[in-house]
């Protein structure tokens, strides 16, 4: 009777032990299933997230083409004074114009006109070098509507992102806004730099995401030449450096002496 009772109890043991492993197990497998649970739900809510911003996107851009195609007024050639009016803005925004306008000041001043100039060239070329690269990496194409006749293009300019006539116009015009003294000539060339932005638009060279940018980096340029800004003395002894500069400085006239 003994044994029989010490086999009962063994037994008895045994099957205890089971049923706690058993529910160890059970255990164990709630806890995965819940972090199984969790794990797919973070994994849904990106994908829900990554959807809806892809989504987003998608809306933005449909409504840049459609906004950008109904402002392209004057895209086409036949589109008589208004489109005469937009060209000229395009090329008084462009960049030969202004670098050509910055080194001739720099030739014929010694005042502090020829301080902002030599600042003014930096920052054409900054311009340059960050638009292009810009265009390069991105690669965005031009409104399909977008008359090939722009005014002095190299390769580059076939891209379309970002606007360089806006990043520069803003750009000239915050450097220009803080140079000068009546506030009237400030407030004109905003309003110039605004027209040249919009004109990209109107002509169907860009489209408004690229102006709006194109604006933003423009703002962005200003600030870091205004943090950079070199003074007159130093911008004497760097075109001091470079050959024949003070041979043809001469030959042409030097103004703004005693200034």
């Amino acid at each position: 009777m003994a044994l029989v009772t010490s086999i009962e109890e063994r037994n008895g043991g045994n099957t205890a032990n089971k049923r706690k492993n058993v529910a160890d197990m059970n255990n164990d497998l709630s806890d995965k299933r819940e972090k199984c649970s969790e794990s797919e739900k973070r994994e849904a809510m990106s994908a829900s997230s990554l959807g809806t911003l892809r989504l987003m996107l998608v809306c933005l851009h449909r409504l840049d083409i459609t906004l950008s195609r109904k402002m392209s007024v004057c895209a086409d050639k036949n589109s008589g004074f208004w489109r005469a009016i937009m060209v000229v803005l395009e090329i008084s925004g462009h960049g030969v114009p202004w670098i050509i306008a910055a080194l001739f000041s720099i030739l014929v001043f010694t005042d502090s006109r020829q301080e902002f100039a030599c600042n003014l060239l930096l920052a054409l070329l900054m311009d340059l070098v960050i638009v292009g690269g810009l265009k390069v990496v991105v690669r965005r194409e031009r409104p399909v509507y977008n008359a090939k006749d722009m005014f002095a293009t190299v390769s580059v300019d076939n891209y379309s992102f970002p606007s360089g006539h806006s990043t520069r116009a803003v750009m000239v015009a915050g450097l220009f806004a803080m140079f000068l003294v009546l506030e009237v000539w400030s407030i004109l060339i905003g309003c110039w730099a605004a027209c040249v932005s919009a004109s990209r638009v109107i002509l169907g060279r860009h489209h408004l995401s690229d102006v709006f940018f194109g604006v933003m980096i423009g703002l962005l340029q200003c600030g870091v030449i205004c943090a950079v800004w070199i003074p007159n003395p130093t911008c004497e002894e760097l075109l001091k450096l470079l050959p024949f500069f003070g041979t043809l400085r001469d030959q042409i006239g030097i103004y703004g002496r005693g200034n």
